[in-house]
């Protein structure tokens, strides 16, 4: 079924790349009853536009029909000084689409920290992404897999880095979330668990979960708080509303 869609969808666009080429060979035929000079005109602007669509073919098939992958750099100032360095790279097919994106932070001082990367999975990358700082530990939001994000957590000093992707799992396998018996269909579509704030050592979630098995549009949510553990950079649930 996939191959056949690609098939269609290949055939779909050298129609579309045709039409130039169809309507300035009209235009030729048109003006080639008119005498040798507008003939000449018209057969000019023919094998014009049919060369620029040959190129331009070429290169759209060539770059994937939009399916990538696609490069792109971008710089963002950060508001605790240096600069973040994204390297984003775009692929799709005919079922999705996401964005892996790399990240390097260079400092106040020039040095260079790698940060990992996230994944953004049908939706687009945050290009105004600002690392929050809690005493030695650089902390980085990105994406994860769908419907979830990622926290990176880095110490600046021993260079140790700690990641976590909180998504459903990890939220319901926490004690605290345990102990709240709290209704929700963990294997049910689709939960999304997405960071609004970092605070200091504070990171606040809003959680959407399934409760009804049958009834697909009926969620819950809960907002909850993880901590940072000022000497290890493990976080830990510690409150929901």
């Amino acid at each position: 079924m996939g191959i056949f869609l690609i098939i269609i969808f290949v055939i779909f666009c050298l129609v579309i790349l045709a039409i130039p080429s169809g309507l300035t060979y009209f235009l030729y035929r048109y003006l080639k009853k008119k005498g040798q000079t507008q003939k000449r005109i018209g057969l000019i602007i023919f094998i014009s536009t049919t060369v620029l669509m040959i190129v331009y073919s070429i290169k759209f098939f060539k770059d994937g029909a939009g399916f990538g992958p696609e490069y792109e750099t971008v710089q963002i100032e950060q508001n605790i000084g240096g600069k973040l360095i994204c390297e984003s790279v775009y692929n799709a097919d005919h079922h999705s689409w996401q964005y892996n994106v790399d990240y390097k932070y260079i400092d106040i001082k020039g040095d260079t920290l790698d940060l990992k990367s996230g994944s953004y999975y049908g939706r687009e990358w945050n290009k105004d992404e600002q690392i929050r700082k809690f005493n030695d530990w650089l902390i980085l939001k990105t994406g994860s897999w769908h419907g979830s994000d990622r926290i990176i957590i880095k110490n600046i000093q021993s260079d140790t880095i700690k990641i976590f992707d909180i998504d459903n799992q990890f939220i319901e396998s926490d004690s605290l979330w345990k102990s709240k018996n709290i209704k929700s269909l963990l294997n049910y579509c689709c939960a999304e668990t997405f960071i609004d704030d970092i605070n200091e050592n504070k990171i606040l979630l809003k959680y959407k979960f399934r409760t009804d098995e049958h009834l697909t549009n009926k969620y819950a949510e809960r907002k909850i708080t993880y901590t940072i553990d000022a000497k290890t950079g493990e976080i830990k649930m510690t409150e929901i509303k």
